[in-house]
C-alpha cells in the first residue's frame, strides 16, 4: 500500500480522529510559519532543507483551511490532499506525533498507525 492508500484506510476505520489529527497538523504547522527563524536555526534534518519543510508545512496549512470539514467527512479527500507525493512527508510526521500522543486515549488508533506508517 502507498501513503494514500494507508490514510485511507485510517480515515475510515478512525474518523472521529481525523478532527483532532487536523487541528494538530494546521496548530504544527502554523507554530513553524510563525517562528521560522527558530526552526530554521535549530534544523537538523539531513536529507532536505529547511525551506522545504516551510514549503510543505505552508501547503498544509492551505489545504486544511481550503477544504475544513470536507477532509473530516471525505477519506477520499483527506488522502489525496494530504498523503500524495512529497507532502506525505510532512502529513506523515504530523500523523505520528499526534498517534503518539493519543497512546493512552486511543490505543487501537496509535496501533493502527503503527501498523500502516511504521513508528
Amino acid at each position: 500500500m502507498n501513503n494514500v492508500e494507508k490514510a485511507r484506510v485510517l480515515h475510515t476505520w478512525f474518523p472521529d480522529e481525523i478532527p483532532a489529527l487536523l487541528e494538530t497538523m494546521q496548530g504544527m504547522s502554523e507554530t513553524i510559519l510563525q517562528n521560522e527563524a527558530q526552526h530554521r536555526a535549530g534544523w537538523e534534518e539531513g536529507l532536505f532543507g529547511f525551506d522545504f519543510w516551510l514549503q510543505l508545512a505552508g501547503q498544509a496549512e492551505r489545504i486544511i483551511q481550503l477544504y475544513g470539514k470536507g477532509l473530516h467527512k471525505k477519506g477520499r479527500l483527506f488522502s489525496d490532499q494530504l498523503f500524495d507525493h512529497y507532502q506525505a512527508i510532512y502529513t506523515v510526521h504530523c500523523l505520528i506525533a499526534f498517534a503518539k500522543t493519543r497512546q493512552l486515549a486511543n490505543r487501537k488508533f496509535f496501533l493502527a498507525t503503527d501498523l500502516l506508517f511504521d513508528i
